[in-house]
Formats: structure tokens, sequence, C-alpha cells
């Protein structure tokens, strides 16, 4: 991680589990870390409690992904002041609506399921890209990574009774994304993309949803994954060489059937 010293880095998604874990990861690295998310004073409470040598090297912007001026606005506020370039992208934002597709007045939120696990990662895409080119302008190496899941890959049989409706759909089209991105950027050497796709992690994915009978049939581990072995996955990832592109992660715990 070395190299990374110094250099920017966008983590979506930072005002909690995940994202937060990745954005202090970073912060050790001696990166600097803007972190993009809707609750922006619960960023800034975070920042209070980081070490004095890694609070400068922290913003927090609030950000809603699902809305492209906000998004926009925030990416102009990097660009401006970080001398219009960045290093490195992580997608990590995401919700999940838990209910069926079927059921009847969801339709706003289900929606909002595709906003923020798809468009939102691939505006973020977007707007960093841009930056990152004048950056690899330089001779800088950048990175994206986008924080997918284990139902990025499949859609679960053995959670009876649980509706994730277009989460699945939006995971597996991330991907999908992914190699599409793959292909219109083969000639930034440069540049390298990467998933990781967690299993069930401890985090407060999820917890804030009304509808907790379609949570009831989760099955449990004695052990999940923690947001810290996430964020470790991401800074081996960023850690490799130059020559070598972890183009897709899978972790999961050790219990878990997929």
């Amino acid at each position: 991680m070395e190299r990374w010293r110094g250099k920017v880095a966008v983590v979506t998604g930072a005002s909690a589990g995940i994202g937060w874990a990745i954005c202090k990861e970073l912060l050790k690295a001696d990166m600097i870390v803007i972190g993009l998310a809707r609750r922006l004073k619960v960023m800034e409470e975070l920042k209070s409690q980081l070490p004095p040598n890694q609070k400068d090297r922290f913003f927090p912007r609030e950000c809603d992904l699902t809305s492209l001026p906000s998004l926009r606005t925030a990416f102009h506020w990097l660009e401006q002041r970080f001398a219009q370039r960045m290093h490195v992208l992580i997608n990590n934002a995401g919700m999940c609506e838990f209910s069926k597709l079927l059921d009847t007045g969801n339709d706003e939120s289900i929606k909002r399921v595709i906003d923020v696990n798809l468009m939102g990662a691939v505006y973020c895409t977007k707007e960093a890209y841009r930056l990152m080119k004048k950056a690899m302008e330089f001779g800088e190496e950048c990175h994206v990574i986008q924080v997918n899941s284990l139902l990025g890959h499949v859609v679960p049989q053995h959670i009876p009774g649980c509706g994730f409706n277009l989460y699945p759909v939006a995971k597996h089209a991330l991907r999908a994304t992914n190699e599409i991105l793959r292909r219109e950027m083969a000639d930034d050497k440069l540049l390298r993309l990467s998933t990781i796709s967690p299993g069930l992690t401890e985090t407060d994915f999820g917890k804030k949803d009304p509808v907790s009978e379609n949570v009831d049939s989760f099955p449990s581990f004695t052990e999940p994954l923690k947001p810290e072995d996430v964020a470790n996955g991401v800074t081996f990832i960023l850690g490799s060489p130059l020559h070598v592109t972890i183009a897709e992660l899978l972790m999961v715990p050790t219990t878990e059937r997929y």
C-alpha cells in the first residue's frame, strides 16, 4: 500500500459498516479519503473519533447517489479541491428493500434499489474516470473497486420467505457492468477494475426496514464477516502489484451456504 500514500480515494456509503471500515483502512495507509453519504452529521461524528494524524485527511461530503445533481456537486468539489484528479474509487453504497416484487405500494422503494446499487455506481465511475484520466496523464496509478455481494453471484434458495426483490438483479448487473467497463478501459494501462463480493456481513444493513417478518428466515451464523474483513479485502486488492488485477474477490463466512 506504500505507493498509495498521499493519493486521493472516494468511498461511497461511508457513514457506517463496510464503507466506514474501508475509510479507516485507507486512512491508515496515509491516503486522502473523501467519504460520500447522505448522513453528513454521522460522518462528522466518526471523523471526530479518528486519531489526530488522520482527521485532516478525511473529508466527509453529503451526497445522495439517487440524485445526479447531488452526485456531480460532490465530484465537482473534489475536482476543485484536489487539482482535478483522483486515484481510487470504492463504490460501496448499497441498500436492500425487504419486500416482494409482487407487493403493492413499493414501486418507489424497489426503483431506489436499482438507483443506489447500480446506477449510483455507474455515475460515480463516470465522474471518477474523468478525474482519473487526468491523474494517469501524470503517470499515476488508479483503481476502481465495486463492493458487490454474494447475491451478485447467486439468488439464494436457502432463505425462504425473504423478499430480496431487485437487490440480486442490481448486484448481478453490477458485475456485468464491471466487465463492460473493463473492455472500455482496456487501453488505460494504469487503471485496474475489481469487484469484491462479501457474503453475510455484520452491519446495520437492512435493519431499519419496517417489513421485519421477511427477514425472520435468515440463517444464523456463529461468525459472519466483519466490516473489517471486507476492508482488508479491499486493501489486499489495492496492494497487489500493477501487473496483477484481482478481477473478482468472493469472500463468505466459512459456514455460509451458497
